[in-house]
């Protein structure tokens, strides 16, 4: 009889390992918006966060006239990363829809809309990735006009911006 109840009692503490393992996938993406009219002529820095131990491995910007996907070359930790569109570092390697390698992004227009898609798998080259992380679409127009974090809520596809500090909502 007792050891049936310590079977019942334990049963949650082993499984507790497996339920948070199978949290679903997802985060948050949020484009800085400067307020400045220097926004107009690049893109901007995101602000990735995700939940659980999914982290990026390939962002997509993906424009009227531009596919460009970014590669991680190491692995991210601690749920949250920044990083600039326009001059990603050594921790991003850049390709083009062929997946020959990128060295310099810049916006067609300030008006153009560009999608950024974020995914915890990366893709084969040139082609985007399962977007599990988070999306969001901007113009480069819109953020030169604004000041705080622009980024889609849940469950909606309309994105509004926020003071950086609100910025990200839990999971």
């Amino acid at each position: 009889m007792a050891t049936s109840r310590f079977r019942v009692l334990l049963a949650p503490v082993l499984l507790a390992p497996l339920l948070v393992g199978c949290q679903p996938p997802g985060g948050h993406v949020g484009a800085v918006a400067t307020g400045h009219f220097t926004a107009l002529h690049q893109f901007p820095v995101v602000i990735v966060t995700w939940c659980g131990d999914a982290a990026p491995r390939q962002i997509d910007l993906l424009g009227e006239t531009q596919r460009r996907h970014l590669v991680a070359t190491r692995a991210f930790e601690g749920g949250e990363i920044e990083v600039d569109l326009a001059a990603p570092g050594d921790d991003w390697e850049i390709l083009d829809e062929d997946g020959r390698a990128v060295y310099r992004m810049g916006p067609d227009s300030s008006e153009d809309e560009y999608a950024v898609g974020v995914g915890s798998a990366a893709a084969e080259p040139g082609d985007s990735a399962e977007h599990d992380i988070g999306t969001l679409s901007f113009t480069t127009g819109a953020l030169a006009a604004e000041q705080g974090v622009l980024y889609a809520g849940d469950g909606t596809s309309e994105a509004g911006v926020v003071p950086q500090e609100e910025f990200p909502p839990e999971c």
